[in-house]
Order: C-alpha cells, then structure tokens, then sequence
C-alpha cells in the first residue's frame, strides 16, 4: 500500500466521521429508541442496539456494488419504506404511549431489565430501516463515499465504513451511558413522564412519514 493510498483512506475516514457524526446528533426515531431502551434495560441492550445498525449498513454497503443505490432513489421505493417505516414507529409508539398512560411500564420493570418483543440486535436494525430519511441519506451522501472508497480501493471502503461507524458509537455511547447514569435517580412518575414524552415523538414522527409517504404513493 503507497502513502498516498493510506493519506486518502484515512482522510475519507475522518470526512465519514465528521459527516457521521452530524448525522446521529440529529434528532430522530433511532435517538429517541436509544434513550428509551436504555432506560428500560440498561446500556447492554442499547449498545446491542448498535449492532443491528453497523450490520445493516454493512449490507448496504456490499449491495451498492450490486446497483442498489439505483433502486434506493427512486420516489416510489423512498415512498414505500416511509409509509412501512411509519406504520411501525406508530406501532411501537403507541405501545409505549399505552403503556406510560395506563402504567404498566414503571422502574421495577427497568431494574428487572424487561426485554421488548424485539431483540436489541434487531431492534436496532428495524429502527434505522424505519426512518426514510436514513435510506435517503444512504441513497445519497452515503452512496458519494461509498464511491470515494471504492475508488481508493478495499482499504477506502474499510475506512469510510470505520469512520462512519466509529461517529454513531461516539456518539450514541455518550447518551447511553448518561441516560444509563441518570436512570437511577428516576422516580416511577418521572420515568413514566420520560418514556410518555419519547413515545410521543415517535408517534409524531410515524404519522409524519406515514402522511409523506402517501401523499407521493
């Protein structure tokens, strides 16, 4: 491998990050799961949570060299996953809306660490999927690095998708682990208010991409 070969990598590395991490400090369903989960369950979840996330965006990355960038773009496919998205932030929004009202969900069940009906892994996979906007970023900006790398060669892609990685684990573990500190220091109502307030959001965001997402279809 030149210097050259290497400066490059590790320059597209650091643009995947800075650009990255820009992306997950905007506020949207995956943030809002992050902060629930981990107050229901703890950080080992939430972190599991990343997981499901890095994996699918591992599959995507090998798809673009199959033309699914192609597929991605269309106004149909992106009306699609935003009415699919939507119905299922709505779903698990009003679960958690239901739950907070009739207090069913409450600080025992966080210290018992309750698992949800969905394992972390694909939690955090299902999540990411659901949000339009994620598929059109990737449709995008992701496909323009992704290109950088590829042109650089393996070592290109690895560290676009590294840096790219590295962005969501900075950042999602510092919420994790200060929702994770603060958890404790929640009474039921408190925690009951919290998880209400995020539930909330996502049902507004649900219904949003649901409306977007007819309105094109």
């Amino acid at each position: 491998m030149s210097a050259e070969t290497l400066t490059s990598a590790i320059s597209l590395g650091g643009a995947a990050f800075l650009i990255g991490l820009t992306g997950a400090m905007a506020p949207g369903p995956y943030l809002t799961v992050t902060v629930t989960r981990t107050i229901r369950e703890g950080r080992g979840p939430a972190f599991l949570m990343l997981v499901g996330h890095a994996a699918l965006e591992g599959i995507l990355l090998v798809g673009f060299a199959f033309g699914l960038q192609q597929l991605l773009a269309r106004p149909t496919v992106h009306a699609v996953m935003a009415v699919v998205g939507g119905a299922f932030l709505l779903w698990m929004g009003a679960g958690l809306v239901n739950g907070a009202i009739r207090g069913t969900i409450h600080t025992q069940a966080a210290e018992e660490r309750r698992p949800s009906r969905l394992g972390p892994v694909l939690h955090g996979a299902a999540v990411s999927l659901s949000n339009p906007y994620w598929t059109l970023w990737w449709a995008t900006i992701g496909v323009k690095l992704a290109l950088d790398g590829l042109a650089i060669g393996p070592v290109g892609v690895a560290a676009f998708f590294i840096g790219h990685q590295l962005a969501d684990v900075a950042w999602y573990g510092f919420v994790i682990s200060a929702v994770h500190s603060g958890r404790t220091l929640l009474g039921d109502t408190a925690y009951r208010v919290v998880i209400g307030v995020c539930a909330a959001f996502l049902v507004y965001l649900g219904g949003r991409f649901l409306l977007d997402g007819l309105g094109v279809l």
